[in-house]
Order: C-alpha cells, then sequence, then structure tokens
C-alpha cells in the first residue's frame, strides 16, 4: 500500500510539471547600444526588431515590455572599420545576470546572419536555465494564464484599486450596447475621420487609403456612400473634418505629389463628395490643443527639412489658407507627433512622439522632463523626398514615416496609440497589433490610465469621441497587395 501512495505521488508530479515546463520564456530586448555608427537611433531600433524577432520560438517568446517579460536582454553593438561585434546579456527583473553571448562579423553583409546566431545561443542558454527552474525565485516559471478582461494590470501593483479608479472598454457581444465591430470594410485604410451626426441617429464616418478617401454613414452598419480616387502621382497623408464658420463640414486631405504638398479641401454635397479647393502647400490637422475646442492648425514643407516653421492656426477663405498665432514647437515635434496638456495650476506642457518612438514631456520653456522608457506610437505610412546625401546613404530618396497622433482630453488625459511585434526589412514595416493608451500626468511623470487589449490587426488610426464617450478604433485586417485593396474594419468600444 505504501508503495501504491508513493507512486501515484510521483505520477501527479510529473503530470503538474507539464503544464510549467512548457510554458515559453519571456524575453523583452530592450535598447541595442550602438557605438561608432551612424544612425545611432535608427541601428538601435533596427537591431532591437531583428533580436526579438529571432528569439520568438516554441520555447522563447519575445515580449513588447518588461513588465511582461521574465527575462531582459540588453546589448552593445560595437563597428571598428568594416568590422563589428554584437554583445549581449541576459538578466532576470531583478538584476540577475543569467547569460552572456557575442557574435563577430567581417561586414555589413554578416549583420543579419550574425543576429540569427546571436539569437540562437542566447535561446539555448534561457532554455537551459529555465528548464532547471525560475532563477529569481528557485521555482518553476509560471504558466501565462489568459486574459479574460479588458483590463489590463500593473503586475508590480501592491494593493487593489477600487474597481472605479479604472475604464475598460467592453467587447462586443450578444446585447451589449457597449461594443461595435463593423463588417469587412473595401481597402486597407491608413486614417479615419468622424463627420456630423446625423438626424436618423448615424454617423459621417471618413476612411482614407493611400490614393483613395471614402464617405460612410455608420449606423447599425458601415455604408458606402461615396469615394474619390486620386492621381497615381498623390499620396494621402491626413484626414482631418472641421467645421466652418457656414456651418458645412470641411474635409481637409493632406496630400503629397512628388515632393511638393498639394492638399485639398472637400465637402459633402448630399451623397456626394466635391472639391472645394487644392494645391494647398500645408500639411494640415484639426484637432484640440491641450484639450480644448477643435481648431485647423497648418504647417510648412521646406526644401531641405520634412516639416518647416511653427505650427499654427489656420483659417481658410476659398484657396487661400490664413496663419495666426504660431506655436514654437519643442525638438522632434511637429504637426502630427505633439500635443499640449494643462495641469490644475494652469501650466501648459508639450507631449511629443520623437522619430525613435519614444514619448516625451517638455515644460513651458520646451525643456525635456521626462522620456518614457517603453516606445509607442508607430505607422506603416510613409512618403519620400529625395536625399540629398545620396552618396552617404545610397538611396535617392528618404523615407519620412507618419505616427500615431497624441489626442488630449478636457480632463487632462493623454490618448496614444502603440502598434507593436513587427519587422523591419530596410525601410519596410509590418505592425502585427496595436492598442490605445490613455496617460496622465501626475507632475513628475506619465502613468497608465488604462489601455485597449490588443487586437491581432495592426491598428493604422484611432479617435475618440470624448463627447460620446467611444473610442473608433481602425483596423487592417487585409494588407493590400498585387490583386486587391486589401481590407479593414472599424471597431467602436464604449469608455466608462
Amino acid at each position: 500500500m505504501k508503495k501504491l501512495v508513493i507512486l501515484c505521488i510521483a505520477v501527479i508530479a510529473v503530470f503538474s510539471a507539464i503544464p510549467v515546463l512548457a510554458a515559453q520564456v519571456r524575453v523583452y530586448v530592450a535598447d541595442i547600444n550602438a557605438i561608432g555608427v551612424q544612425n545611432k537611433d535608427e541601428m538601435k531600433a533596427t537591431l532591437q526588431m531583428l533580436l526579438s524577432s529571432r528569439l520568438s520560438g516554441d520555447k522563447i517568446m519575445a515580449v513588447g515590455s518588461a513588465a511582461e517579460a521574465d527575462t531582459l536582454v540588453t546589448g552593445t553593438y560595437v563597428t571598428i572599420g568594416k568590422v563589428f561585434s554584437i554583445d549581449a546579456v541576459a538578466k532576470t527583473a531583478s538584476g540577475k545576470t543569467l547569460t552572456r553571448a557575442f557574435v563577430q562579423g567581417e561586414n555589413q553583409d554578416d549583420l543579419i546572419p550574425a543576429v540569427g546566431k546571436l539569437a540562437d545561443k542566447l535561446s539555448a542558454e534561457l532554455v537551459k536555465i529555465y528548464s532547471a527552474g525560475s532563477p529569481a525565485s528557485g521555482t518553476l516559471p509560471h504558466v501565462t494564464v489568459p486574459i479574460t478582461s479588458d483590463l489590463i494590470k500593473n503586475e508590480q501593483q501592491v494593493r487593489p484599486a477600487p474597481a472605479g479608479e479604472f475604464i475598460k472598454p467592453r467587447e462586443q457581444e450578444q446585447g451589449n450596447t457597449g461594443g461595435w465591430l463593423s463588417k469587412r470594410l473595401d481597402g486597407a485604410a491608413n486614417l479615419i475621420a468622424a463627420g456630423k451626426r446625423l438626424q436618423d441617429g448615424s454617423r459621417e464616418i471618413f476612411l482614407a487609403e493611400n490614393r483613395r478617401f471614402s464617405y460612410y454613414r455608420q449606423g447599425s452598419d458601415m455604408k458606402l456612400v461615396a469615394d474619390t480616387e486620386l492621381k497615381t502621382t498623390e499620396k494621402i497623408l491626413s484626414l482631418d473634418t472641421i467645421e466652418n464658420s457656414d456651418g458645412n463640414l470641411d474635409i481637409y486631405v493632406t496630400i503629397i505629389r512628388s515632393d511638393e504638398l498639394a492638399s485639398q479641401v472637400w465637402q459633402v454635397k448630399g451623397d456626394k463628395l466635391v472639391q472645394v479647393a487644392a494645391n494647398l502647400p500645408y500639411f494640415f490637422r484639426a484637432f484640440d490643443l491641450a484639450g480644448t475646442s477643435k481648431k485647423l492648425y497648418a504647417q510648412g514643407m521646406g526644401r531641405d527639412a520634412d516639416y518647416y516653421g511653427d505650427v499654427s492656426e489656420a483659417t481658410r477663405n476659398g484657396s487661400n489658407i490664413t496663419l495666426k498665432n504660431p506655436i514654437k514647437m519643442p525638438r522632434y515635434a511637429n504637426i502630427y507627433s505633439f500635443n499640449q496638456l494643462r495641469d490644475r495650476e494652469g501650466k501648459t506642457f508639450s507631449v511629443v512622439i520623437n522619430p525613435d518612438g519614444y514619448l516625451i514631456v517638455y515644460d513651458q520653456e520646451l525643456n525635456e522632463l521626462w522620456r518614457s522608457n517603453d516606445k509607442f506610437g508607430g505607422s506603416e505610412l510613409y512618403f519620400q523626398k529625395e536625399d540629398a546625401d545620396v552618396r552617404v546613404t545610397g538611396d535617392k530618396f528618404r523615407w519620412i514615416f507618419m505616427n500615431q497622433r497624441v489626442q488630449v482630453t478636457s480632463k487632462g488625459e493623454i490618448l496614444v496609440g502603440k502598434n507593436d511585434g513587427f519587422w523591419v526589412i530596410g525601410n519596410a514595416r509590418s505592425y502585427k497589433k496595436g492598442a490605445v493608451y490613455n496617460l496622465v500626468w501626475n507632475g513628475s511623470s506619465l502613468e497608465e490610465k488604462w489601455r485597449t487589449r490588443d487586437p491581432q490587426n495592426y491598428m493604422p488610426d484611432y479617435l475618440y469621441d470624448e463627447a460620446r464617450n467611444e473610442l473608433l478604433i481602425l483596423q487592417t485586417v487585409q494588407r493590400p497587395g498585387i490583386n486587391g485593396r486589401g481590407a479593414s474594419s472599424l471597431a467602436i468600444k464604449k469608455v466608462e
């Protein structure tokens, strides 16, 4: 009888350990420091993405933030002449060193294979270490439990927060009025803008692809009313709506034609889209600066600068644009990458997504106060300009990627999108999933209040309708290709 009991205990122990050992080791790759190279920030981001993608496998999973990770990987990339070396170290969240590895190469052609070899070395050691038990606590790694709620909490939380402290968007389900999801929409749209609320309760929605923008009425479903296609030499970079002094809705379509801006303004006339202005040399954006009333802003483009001059309030009279009240821009900021907020004392702060994707807060004198550790934003939409340094870069054109816009509510809450899980080959980007974050300024840093769950789709754009407490999230469900325009969907979540 005693032998039978011992045998049963052994069997239970073996089967209890199986799911734990099968759990993936979650690894976060931090920025790789780059020494002795031009375009350091770009190289750091590229190495981070390359190593992250190659660490993902059956037993290793690369995650998007340090808070989600069992192991943190940092490294240094050094070049001396044409020869390079990449050294990496893996540590636990508490800072304990687990393993080190390095690779070398004779020239840049060896870089991508070298990153693959480095990932193989790290993966082999981490799997060996974690198979023997968690190095941080002496126990086996925990099994990842599927998230059953939209509310994503900080794992470092010491005490449970009151239920009313968090806002969570509700999933679409039968009989639930808090969420809505459109059917598949033709065309992989990059941009979304909202128009008027109509008498029948429907809402005007405008979507833009690279060379086409469409007018929908969103009620129980999305009904395509009209669309228009631009010339093959033109590309849409921004889509904005604002009511003019006559009460009509102006649709500002920021367009680049070759190296020049040639923006247009359209209006809805019945069931048709009618152009009312063209060839405007400005980037346009209509938004609530610092959470105040919605206004139209514009910024120019220089010959050498992608964005030139201050951002100013804009008014239109026919095809004439008048600029006033210029805003002095912080470093890295342009019309699409910044917003402002005011604290309780009335002080104004600027919030900017820099070209590397980090969120930066500046004071009234435009001095940097705080910078995020995680990256935000991320977009596959870009435009090109001829590169004056083609002999250095080897590319005739520079690729300028757009970014997620920063929205600020009347309560001073900051909304920003974040796309993640992507790969890069040269200038090609492909994101896998996206979310919207709500952040608040606590006087010293931005802290997360809530975020949406990641859909398994790239999120090219989003829009927050504060009057209705609704978050409109545009998703790419199929990318465009040789045989078609791709497809999109629109999700609307109630924020409570």
